[in-house]
């Protein structure tokens, strides 16, 4: 899986198991740095239709992931695991 994946993948993650967050929350999770390029990002995963937008104050926005955002994750994992599949050690196996 190429970095842009991997990053988009890491960043839809952190949606799965939150309500809305905001982006400073994100980037703190993530240690995007500067955190400013978490909110662009994040904006760019709204455009794609993956997250959705809502406004909470003056200058303050919160996201959360929809349906074709979760539908995305789930591929995403689906490629990454196809990509780098589990090799079982035969060590372990049971004869």
């Amino acid at each position: 899986m190429d970095q842009y994946s991997e990053l988009k993948r890491q960043m839809l993650a952190v949606f799965e198991e939150a309500n809305w967050l905001r982006a400073d929350k994100v980037a703190e999770q993530l240690n995007f740095y500067p955190q400013r390029s978490a909110w662009a990002y994040l904006k760019r995963l709204w455009r794609l239709g993956l997250l959705n937008r809502r406004s909470i104050g003056q200058d303050t926005l919160e996201y959360c992931i929809n349906d074709a955002g979760l539908g995305h994750l789930r591929w995403l994992r689906a490629q990454r695991s196809a990509t780098n599949p589990v090799i079982a050690c035969p060590s372990l196996r049971r004869v």
